[in-house]
Protein backbone atom coordinates (compact mmCIF):
# COMPACT_ATOMS: atom_id res chain seq x y z
CA UNK A 1 0.00 0.00 0.00
CA UNK A 2 1.83 3.38 -0.68
CA UNK A 3 1.81 6.24 1.63
CA UNK A 4 -0.52 9.17 0.03
CA UNK A 5 1.45 12.36 -0.71
CA UNK A 6 1.63 15.40 1.50
CA UNK A 7 -0.02 18.23 0.03
CA UNK A 8 2.27 20.86 -0.44
CA UNK A 9 1.43 24.22 2.08
CA UNK A 10 -1.01 26.84 0.59
CA UNK A 11 1.50 29.08 1.43
CA UNK A 12 5.01 29.79 1.82
CA UNK A 13 7.73 27.79 4.03
CA UNK A 14 9.39 30.26 5.81
CA UNK A 15 12.93 28.71 7.44
CA UNK A 16 12.05 30.90 10.40
CA UNK A 17 8.57 32.74 10.60
CA UNK A 18 8.73 36.19 11.99
CA UNK A 19 5.91 37.73 10.26
CA UNK A 20 3.48 35.00 11.55
CA UNK A 21 5.36 35.29 15.52
CA UNK A 22 4.47 39.29 14.98
CA UNK A 23 1.21 39.07 13.77
CA UNK A 24 -0.15 36.82 16.87
CA UNK A 25 2.21 39.61 19.11
CA UNK A 26 0.98 42.68 17.09
CA UNK A 27 -1.28 44.51 19.63
CA UNK A 28 0.92 44.06 22.46
CA UNK A 29 4.20 45.27 20.34
CA UNK A 30 1.92 48.11 19.47
CA UNK A 31 1.42 49.18 22.77
CA UNK A 32 5.13 48.95 23.77
CA UNK A 33 6.33 51.06 20.72
CA UNK A 34 3.24 54.04 21.68
CA UNK A 35 4.88 53.34 25.13
CA UNK A 36 8.25 54.50 24.15
CA UNK A 37 7.48 56.85 21.97
CA UNK A 38 5.50 58.46 24.46
CA UNK A 39 7.62 59.10 26.44
CA UNK A 40 11.02 59.39 24.07
CA UNK A 41 13.13 57.22 26.12
CA UNK A 42 15.41 56.01 23.20
CA UNK A 43 18.26 54.96 25.01
CA UNK A 44 18.90 52.89 28.57
CA UNK A 45 15.97 54.27 30.50
CA UNK A 46 13.86 52.27 31.92
CA UNK A 47 12.11 49.91 29.63
CA UNK A 48 16.08 48.64 29.37
CA UNK A 49 16.78 48.61 33.11
CA UNK A 50 13.27 46.45 33.36
CA UNK A 51 14.32 44.12 30.53
CA UNK A 52 17.76 43.16 32.35
CA UNK A 53 16.18 42.52 35.54
CA UNK A 54 13.30 40.35 33.93
CA UNK A 55 15.29 38.40 32.03
CA UNK A 56 16.87 37.55 34.89
CA UNK A 57 13.53 36.36 37.07
CA UNK A 58 12.03 34.76 33.88
CA UNK A 59 14.74 32.37 33.33
CA UNK A 60 15.80 32.40 37.04
CA UNK A 61 19.15 33.23 36.04
CA UNK A 62 20.10 34.98 39.76
CA UNK A 63 22.78 36.71 37.75
CA UNK A 64 23.24 40.82 36.98
CA UNK A 65 22.10 41.11 33.39
CA UNK A 66 23.87 44.04 31.01
CA UNK A 67 21.96 44.85 27.61
CA UNK A 68 24.14 45.82 24.83
CA UNK A 69 23.94 46.16 21.36
CA UNK A 70 24.34 42.54 19.86
CA UNK A 71 25.81 39.13 20.74
CA UNK A 72 29.47 39.70 19.18
CA UNK A 73 29.48 42.84 21.41
CA UNK A 74 28.74 40.57 24.30
CA UNK A 75 31.48 38.16 23.40
CA UNK A 76 33.99 41.42 23.67
CA UNK A 77 32.63 42.63 26.57
CA UNK A 78 32.88 39.46 28.80
CA UNK A 79 36.41 39.15 27.54
CA UNK A 80 37.58 42.37 28.28
CA UNK A 81 35.86 41.93 32.12
CA UNK A 82 37.80 38.96 32.27
CA UNK A 83 40.88 40.98 31.54
CA UNK A 84 41.87 38.84 28.27
CA UNK A 85 44.15 40.72 26.21
CA UNK A 86 47.60 40.59 24.06
CA UNK A 87 49.76 37.31 24.71
CA UNK A 88 46.52 35.38 25.78
CA UNK A 89 45.30 32.47 24.12
CA UNK A 90 41.44 31.64 23.99
CA UNK A 91 40.39 28.14 23.34
CA UNK A 92 37.21 28.21 20.80
CA UNK A 93 34.98 25.15 19.08
CA UNK A 94 36.55 25.50 15.65
CA UNK A 95 32.17 24.89 14.35
CA UNK A 96 30.87 28.03 15.23
CA UNK A 97 29.29 31.53 13.93
CA UNK A 98 32.64 33.72 12.93
CA UNK A 99 31.67 35.84 16.29
CA UNK A 100 33.23 33.12 18.36
CA UNK A 101 36.69 33.48 17.35
CA UNK A 102 36.35 37.26 15.81
CA UNK A 103 35.89 38.68 19.36
CA UNK A 104 39.21 37.17 20.59
CA UNK A 105 40.92 38.55 17.86
CA UNK A 106 39.28 42.17 18.16
CA UNK A 107 40.70 42.27 22.05
CA UNK A 108 44.25 41.57 20.93
CA UNK A 109 44.49 37.63 22.13
CA UNK A 110 45.02 34.44 20.03
CA UNK A 111 41.71 32.11 19.24
CA UNK A 112 42.89 28.64 19.63
CA UNK A 113 40.42 25.88 17.58
CA UNK A 114 39.39 22.91 19.36
CA UNK A 115 37.31 20.13 17.99
CA UNK A 116 33.83 19.06 18.73
CA UNK A 117 31.47 16.27 19.77
CA UNK A 118 29.93 14.33 16.69
CA UNK A 119 26.71 14.42 18.21
CA UNK A 120 25.85 17.50 20.34
CA UNK A 121 28.49 19.60 17.64
CA UNK A 122 29.58 21.46 21.14
CA UNK A 123 32.88 21.62 22.61
CA UNK A 124 34.70 18.29 23.25
CA UNK A 125 36.60 18.61 26.62
CA UNK A 126 39.51 16.14 25.30
CA UNK A 127 40.37 18.43 22.06
CA UNK A 128 39.89 21.96 24.91
CA UNK A 129 42.33 20.03 26.82
CA UNK A 130 44.82 19.47 24.48
CA UNK A 131 44.01 23.09 22.62
CA UNK A 132 45.52 24.30 26.09
CA UNK A 133 49.21 26.27 26.50
CA UNK A 134 50.47 27.84 29.46
CA UNK A 135 49.42 30.97 27.26
CA UNK A 136 45.95 30.03 27.43
CA UNK A 137 43.71 32.69 29.76
CA UNK A 138 40.26 31.23 28.84
CA UNK A 139 37.60 29.13 26.88
CA UNK A 140 34.27 30.10 25.34
CA UNK A 141 32.02 27.13 24.95
CA UNK A 142 29.13 27.66 22.47
CA UNK A 143 25.69 26.11 23.28
CA UNK A 144 25.25 25.20 19.69
CA UNK A 145 21.43 24.81 18.27
CA UNK A 146 19.83 25.29 21.66
CA UNK A 147 21.13 22.63 24.46
CA UNK A 148 24.44 23.14 26.71
CA UNK A 149 27.86 21.46 25.83
CA UNK A 150 29.61 19.18 28.76
CA UNK A 151 29.81 21.19 31.43
CA UNK A 152 30.09 18.43 34.16
CA UNK A 153 33.66 17.98 32.28
CA UNK A 154 34.25 21.62 31.35
CA UNK A 155 33.49 23.53 34.40
CA UNK A 156 36.10 21.27 36.63
CA UNK A 157 38.57 21.25 33.62
CA UNK A 158 38.31 25.28 33.75
CA UNK A 159 38.88 25.33 37.23
CA UNK A 160 41.59 22.85 37.63
CA UNK A 161 44.04 25.07 35.46
CA UNK A 162 42.51 28.35 36.62
CA UNK A 163 40.77 29.04 33.34
CA UNK A 164 37.91 31.69 32.74
CA UNK A 165 35.11 29.96 31.19
CA UNK A 166 32.73 32.27 28.67
CA UNK A 167 29.57 30.97 27.50
CA UNK A 168 28.19 31.93 23.90
CA UNK A 169 24.68 31.38 25.00
CA UNK A 170 23.17 33.17 21.44
CA UNK A 171 21.54 29.70 20.52
CA UNK A 172 20.49 27.91 23.89
CA UNK A 173 19.16 31.12 26.10
CA UNK A 174 16.60 29.24 28.45
CA UNK A 175 18.44 25.95 27.96
CA UNK A 176 19.33 24.52 31.67
CA UNK A 177 22.18 21.93 32.47
CA UNK A 178 21.29 19.17 35.26
CA UNK A 179 24.56 17.32 35.28
CA UNK A 180 26.28 15.23 38.21
CA UNK A 181 28.32 17.75 39.35
CA UNK A 182 27.29 21.33 37.39
CA UNK A 183 23.80 22.20 37.68
CA UNK A 184 21.58 25.71 36.21
CA UNK A 185 20.55 27.59 33.50
CA UNK A 186 22.98 28.36 30.00
CA UNK A 187 24.96 31.27 30.48
CA UNK A 188 25.30 31.07 34.43
CA UNK A 189 27.62 27.90 34.74
CA UNK A 190 30.73 29.46 33.67
CA UNK A 191 32.26 33.09 34.77
CA UNK A 192 30.53 35.23 31.91
CA UNK A 193 27.53 34.01 29.81
CA UNK A 194 26.27 36.28 26.56
CA UNK A 195 23.54 35.87 24.55
CA UNK A 196 22.13 37.76 21.12
CA UNK A 197 18.55 38.97 20.05
CA UNK A 198 19.20 39.09 16.85
CA UNK A 199 15.64 39.08 15.47
CA UNK A 200 15.49 35.06 14.36
CA UNK A 201 16.83 34.25 17.61
CA UNK A 202 14.58 32.85 20.10
CA UNK A 203 14.06 35.68 22.32
CA UNK A 204 14.62 38.41 19.10
CA UNK A 205 14.40 41.84 18.94
CA UNK A 206 12.77 43.89 15.92
CA UNK A 207 16.21 44.82 15.40
CA UNK A 208 19.98 43.90 16.84
CA UNK A 209 21.18 43.61 20.24
CA UNK A 210 22.42 41.43 23.01
CA UNK A 211 23.56 41.17 26.99
CA UNK A 212 26.08 39.55 29.02
CA UNK A 213 24.97 37.99 32.10
CA UNK A 214 27.13 37.20 35.45
CA UNK A 215 26.55 36.56 38.65
CA UNK A 216 29.77 38.21 40.15
CA UNK A 217 28.30 41.95 40.65
CA UNK A 218 32.16 43.19 39.48
CA UNK A 219 32.28 40.91 36.26
CA UNK A 220 29.06 42.53 35.07
CA UNK A 221 29.80 46.64 36.58
CA UNK A 222 32.97 46.33 34.61
CA UNK A 223 31.30 44.76 30.99
CA UNK A 224 28.81 47.86 31.83
CA UNK A 225 31.46 50.34 32.21
CA UNK A 226 33.38 49.47 28.69
CA UNK A 227 30.10 49.25 27.02
CA UNK A 228 29.87 52.59 27.82
CA UNK A 229 32.72 54.26 26.81
CA UNK A 230 34.97 52.94 29.88
CA UNK A 231 32.78 55.80 31.74
CA UNK A 232 30.96 54.90 35.22
CA UNK A 233 29.66 58.53 35.14
CA UNK A 234 29.53 61.16 32.21
CA UNK A 235 32.34 62.70 30.63
CA UNK A 236 34.85 60.80 33.34
CA UNK A 237 36.45 57.50 31.34
CA UNK A 238 38.24 55.29 32.95
CA UNK A 239 39.45 53.49 30.23
CA UNK A 240 38.94 53.15 26.78
CA UNK A 241 35.81 51.70 25.96
CA UNK A 242 33.11 51.16 23.16
CA UNK A 243 29.50 52.27 22.83
CA UNK A 244 26.92 48.93 22.56
CA UNK A 245 23.54 50.15 24.19
CA UNK A 246 20.22 48.03 23.94
CA UNK A 247 18.36 50.51 23.10
CA UNK A 248 14.86 51.83 24.37
CA UNK A 249 12.76 50.02 21.80
CA UNK A 250 14.46 46.89 21.59
CA UNK A 251 14.13 46.52 25.07
CA UNK A 252 10.70 47.13 25.05
CA UNK A 253 9.94 44.50 22.10
CA UNK A 254 11.93 41.96 23.92
CA UNK A 255 9.79 42.55 27.42
CA UNK A 256 6.56 41.85 25.50
CA UNK A 257 8.17 38.55 23.76
CA UNK A 258 9.96 37.63 27.13
CA UNK A 259 6.06 37.34 28.62
CA UNK A 260 5.55 34.57 26.20
CA UNK A 261 9.18 33.09 25.85
CA UNK A 262 8.61 29.73 27.55
CA UNK A 263 5.33 28.84 25.11
CA UNK A 264 7.85 29.80 22.57
CA UNK A 265 10.42 27.53 23.92
CA UNK A 266 7.69 24.91 24.10
CA UNK A 267 6.33 25.61 20.50
CA UNK A 268 9.87 24.42 19.16
CA UNK A 269 10.44 21.41 21.18
CA UNK A 270 7.06 20.44 20.16
CA UNK A 271 8.08 20.66 16.34
CA UNK A 272 11.16 19.25 17.20
CA UNK A 273 9.45 16.33 18.84
CA UNK A 274 7.26 15.99 15.43
CA UNK A 275 10.34 16.16 13.33
CA UNK A 276 12.04 13.09 15.44
CA UNK A 277 9.01 11.11 14.89
CA UNK A 278 8.60 11.68 11.19
CA UNK A 279 12.38 11.39 10.55
CA UNK A 280 13.12 8.36 12.75
CA UNK A 281 13.41 5.66 9.57
CA UNK A 282 15.17 8.13 7.03
CA UNK A 283 18.64 8.26 5.94
CA UNK A 284 19.02 11.54 7.79
CA UNK A 285 20.58 11.63 11.56
CA UNK A 286 18.74 13.50 13.74
CA UNK A 287 19.45 16.22 16.56
CA UNK A 288 21.36 14.06 19.36
CA UNK A 289 19.59 14.82 22.51
CA UNK A 290 21.73 15.32 25.63
CA UNK A 291 20.89 13.55 28.76
CA UNK A 292 22.06 16.51 31.01
CA UNK A 293 20.68 18.98 29.15
CA UNK A 294 17.24 20.78 27.76
CA UNK A 295 17.04 21.65 24.27
CA UNK A 296 15.45 24.78 23.64
CA UNK A 297 15.74 24.17 19.08
CA UNK A 298 17.30 27.25 18.20
CA UNK A 299 17.68 25.26 15.51
CA UNK A 300 16.65 21.48 13.86
CA UNK A 301 20.12 20.16 12.06
CA UNK A 302 20.30 16.61 10.60
CA UNK A 303 23.19 15.14 9.26
CA UNK A 304 22.84 13.71 6.04
CA UNK A 305 24.42 10.66 4.66
CA UNK A 306 27.99 10.60 4.03
CA UNK A 307 29.25 11.67 0.43
CA UNK A 308 25.29 13.21 0.26
CA UNK A 309 25.45 15.81 -2.35
CA UNK A 310 23.77 18.78 -0.11
CA UNK A 311 23.49 21.06 -2.43
CA UNK A 312 21.55 18.98 -4.72
CA UNK A 313 19.09 18.18 -1.83
CA UNK A 314 18.75 22.13 -1.14
CA UNK A 315 17.88 22.96 -4.79
CA UNK A 316 15.85 19.64 -4.78
CA UNK A 317 13.90 21.11 -1.85
CA UNK A 318 13.87 24.73 -3.40
CA UNK A 319 12.22 23.80 -6.16
CA UNK A 320 9.33 22.44 -3.51
CA UNK A 321 9.15 25.67 -1.78
CA UNK A 322 11.45 24.30 1.05
CA UNK A 323 14.17 26.67 2.80
CA UNK A 324 16.93 24.97 4.19
CA UNK A 325 20.49 26.43 5.67
CA UNK A 326 23.82 25.30 6.51
CA UNK A 327 25.31 26.05 10.04
CA UNK A 328 27.78 26.40 9.10
CA UNK A 329 29.70 25.36 5.90
CA UNK A 330 33.46 25.19 6.77
CA UNK A 331 35.10 25.29 10.29
CA UNK A 332 36.30 28.70 11.55
CA UNK A 333 40.01 27.46 10.97
CA UNK A 334 39.96 28.18 7.44
CA UNK A 335 38.17 31.18 6.93
CA UNK A 336 39.95 33.26 5.19
CA UNK A 337 39.54 35.69 7.84
CA UNK A 338 41.60 33.38 10.43
CA UNK A 339 44.29 31.77 7.84
CA UNK A 340 47.31 33.66 9.39
CA UNK A 341 45.64 33.55 13.28
CA UNK A 342 45.70 31.55 15.92
CA UNK A 343 46.76 27.61 15.89
CA UNK A 344 44.23 24.45 15.99
CA UNK A 345 44.47 21.92 18.95
CA UNK A 346 46.54 19.05 18.71
CA UNK A 347 44.56 16.19 16.87
CA UNK A 348 42.77 18.74 14.37
CA UNK A 349 39.29 19.58 14.07
CA UNK A 350 38.50 16.28 11.62
CA UNK A 351 34.94 15.83 13.60
CA UNK A 352 34.27 19.86 12.83
CA UNK A 353 34.86 19.79 9.01
CA UNK A 354 32.64 16.18 8.84
CA UNK A 355 29.59 18.54 10.27
CA UNK A 356 30.72 21.44 7.80
CA UNK A 357 30.23 19.24 4.92
CA UNK A 358 26.91 16.85 5.95
CA UNK A 359 24.95 18.96 8.14
CA UNK A 360 21.55 20.56 7.16
CA UNK A 361 19.01 23.13 9.04
CA UNK A 362 15.81 22.49 8.07
CA UNK A 363 13.16 25.36 9.08
CA UNK A 364 12.23 25.37 12.66
CA UNK A 365 9.98 28.64 14.44
CA UNK A 366 7.04 29.17 16.55
CA UNK A 367 4.55 29.26 13.79
CA UNK A 368 6.06 25.59 12.05
CA UNK A 369 2.73 23.26 11.88
CA UNK A 370 2.39 19.55 11.86
CA UNK A 371 1.28 19.96 7.99
CA UNK A 372 4.07 22.01 7.17
CA UNK A 373 6.82 19.52 8.52
CA UNK A 374 4.68 16.41 6.71
CA UNK A 375 5.74 18.01 3.48
CA UNK A 376 9.08 18.81 4.39
CA UNK A 377 9.95 15.29 5.45
CA UNK A 378 8.39 13.74 2.67
CA UNK A 379 10.17 16.23 -0.10
CA UNK A 380 13.31 15.86 1.74
CA UNK A 381 13.01 11.25 1.50
CA UNK A 382 11.95 11.71 -1.75
CA UNK A 383 15.19 13.79 -2.66
CA UNK A 384 17.55 11.34 -0.45
CA UNK A 385 16.28 8.67 -2.27
CA UNK A 386 16.06 9.88 -5.57
CA UNK A 387 20.13 11.05 -5.86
Amino acid sequence: MNTPRSQAPSGPIHMVDLQGLHARLRPELDRAMDEVLQESAFIRGRHVSAFEAKLSATLELDAHVVGCGNGTDALYLALRALGVGPGDEVIVPDFSFIATAEVVAEVGATPVFADIDPRTFNLDPASAERARSARTKAAIVVHLFGQCADMDALVPWAQTHGLHLVEDNAQSLGSVYCGVNVQGPAGCLGDVGCTSFFPSKNLGALGDGGAVMARNADLAARARLVANHGAERKYHHLEVGINSRLDGLQAAFLNVKLDHYHDLIARRQTAADRYDAMLADSAVATPHRDAHSSHVFHQYCVMLPAGCDRTAVQDALKEQGIPTAVYYPGALSTQPAMAQMGRIAEGGTQVSQEAAARILALPMHTELTEDIQAFVVEQLSRTLKGL
